[in-house]
């Protein structure tokens, strides 16, 4: 029954593990600082050498907990299976130094909390899908059984915090699998309990700060509140680690120039340990600029070294488009075709990727080019690319995505009356567009407009409409979105 577990976890969880623990509790100790800094600078190796040295902290089992997260960030940025196989065995063996503990320190069930959530993620994001989803499972008793035991010990609300998110966004229609194992979750809640941990003077300010921005960016689509706060609560000195979250967070808001920027000045640092995921988050920003030579040998530095298959169909893909964008059409056929063949993994990405290749037809890649450039806000040449367009010449499918692009366009320059006009003209065209995602997202923004106006009676009929939608390619990432809206409606109202 937990087959389809990782499509709606897998949605949520990677972005907000990569910050879970992004600014530990300060130590005495100088080289306890060093090594925990050094892990989230993503340069695994040295901090590994720090810890072999490092001796016992005034934190109990801090310097194993640090180990613990220097693999699994390893391990969550290189896919490498030769590594998973290789580390996996560290979990149980860590858990079971915090089990003879002979501390009766709430860290210690905090620290057990945090592995096994941490472990979850990766067997998640390895395939594991039962072992993960019982891995969280666990790590949500032990909180529960630590917040009873400790009311007092406030960082026990960061791990139920973010769990109460990832499972307040699980689907209607995954919610039984919830109830099977006893779990509950509320989005809302858990983004009021990692804010009030934000708030407190402590080392894990920042940490708490991060998850509450990506959680109102990925989840709530409220970038501006995302980024006010990551601009308040971060530092001009990032770690690695940071530059990738904050640079997911500026995509997700639409800011690709800032984001591409931002990777940038990280890669060319001379001391930079950047992973893979740099550069592939780097070439995305660039392609929706239509930097397309910048973009493609970054999108080819990713797909010729990394160790793992997420985004390698979909990098495939754009190095074609590149080429195709830059007149090389001989170049263009055959990195297509090698993009067919490649072999699809579990992200977004790749599941669209494998959509727009597996189709009978080539796509209208001015289309395309449209709406890459619409998600990076480059609007400008978006709207360039639009008065290009000879309407005559494109199918009635093609006529109602350039009206939902155009509504896009109007809603992202905050030209509500004229995107709210635009959406119901791709609504009312619902029976043209079978099983497609513009009519549920054209109703998810609808909501989101009234949520910014302040009708939120209206709000909720739109929302309720994405829920009606029985299939289409981003069902449960827009289904869980819309939920979430309407139960901050709710709560708002309560």
């Amino acid at each position: 029954m937990f087959l389809n577990i990782k499509k709606w976890i897998g949605v949520f969880v990677y972005p907000f593990f990569l910050l879970s623990q992004v600014s530990f509790a300060q130590s005495q100790t100088t080289n306890f600082d060093l090594a925990y800094y050094t892990t989230l600078n993503l340069d695994f190796k040295a901090s590994k050498s720090i810890l072999s040295s490092l001796e016992n902290t005034e934190i109990p089992m801090g310097d194993l907990y640090i180990a613990n997260l220097n693999d699994v960030l390893e391990l969550i940025f290189s896919e490498n299976e030769e590594r998973y196989d290789l580390l996996k065995k560290n979990e149980d063996i860590r858990l079971e130094q915090l089990e003879n503990a002979s501390s009766d320190s709430p860290y210690i069930d905090f620290f057990e909390a945090e592995i096994k959530m941490q472990w979850a993620f990766v067997k998640l994001k390895f395939g594991n899908t039962l072992s993960g989803v019982w891995s969280l499972r666990n790590a949500y008793r032990i909180t529960e059984d630590n917040i009873e035991k400790h009311p007092g010990f406030k960082l026990n609300f960061k791990t139920m915090g973010l769990l109460q998110v990832i499972f307040g966004a699980v689907p209607d229609n995954k919610q039984w699998v919830l109830n099977v194992l006893g779990l509950e979750g509320d989005v809302e809640s858990g983004l009021t309990h990692l804010k009030a941990l934000s708030k407190e003077p402590t080392q894990f300010t920042l940490e708490a700060t991060l998850i509450s921005s990506m959680i109102e960016s990925y989840l709530l689509e409220r970038h501006d509140e995302a980024l006010e706060g990551l601009i308040s609560n971060t530092s001009n000195q990032k770690t690695m680690a940071e530059v990738y979250i904050t640079s997911l967070i500026l995509m997700k808001a639409h800011n690709a120039q800032a984001a591409s920027l931002l990777l940038q000045q990280a890669l060319e640092k001379p001391e930079a340990n950047a992973p893979l995921l740099f550069d592939y988050l780097l070439a995305e920003a660039l392609f929706q600029g239509g930097m397309y030579n910048q973009a493609k040998t970054h999108y080819l530095e990713y797909i010729s070294q990394f160790e793992g298959r997420n985004q390698l169909k979909d990098s495939k893909m754009k190095v074609a488009m590149c080429e195709y964008f830059l007149g090389k059409n001989a170049s263009f056929k055959n990195y297509w075709e090698e993009a067919k063949q490649t072999k699809g993994a579990t992200s977004e990405a790749d599941k669209n990727a494998d959509a727009i290749l597996e189709a009978n037809t080539l796509p209208n890649f001015k289309l395309l080019q449209i709406r890459y450039a619409i998600d990076g806000g480059y609007y400008t040449l978006a709207n360039r690319a639009v008065s290009k367009l000879n309407l005559e010449k494109l199918t009635i499918m093609e006529v109602h995505e350039i009206t939902y692009r155009k509504a896009r366009l109007a809603q992202l320059k905050s030209n509500y009356t004229e995107a709210l006009s635009l959406y119901n003209e791709v609504t009312s065209n619902a029976d043209i567009l079978p099983e497609s995602y513009f009519i549920p997202n054209s109703f998810l923004q609808m909501g989101y407009i009234k949520m910014e106006e302040k009708e939120d009676e209206q709000a909720k009929v739109y929302f309720n409409k994405v829920l009606e939608f029985k299939k289409h390619p981003y069902k449960n990432s827009l289904d869980s979105k819309a939920k979430i809206a309407l139960s901050t409606i709710d709560g708002a109202g309560g």
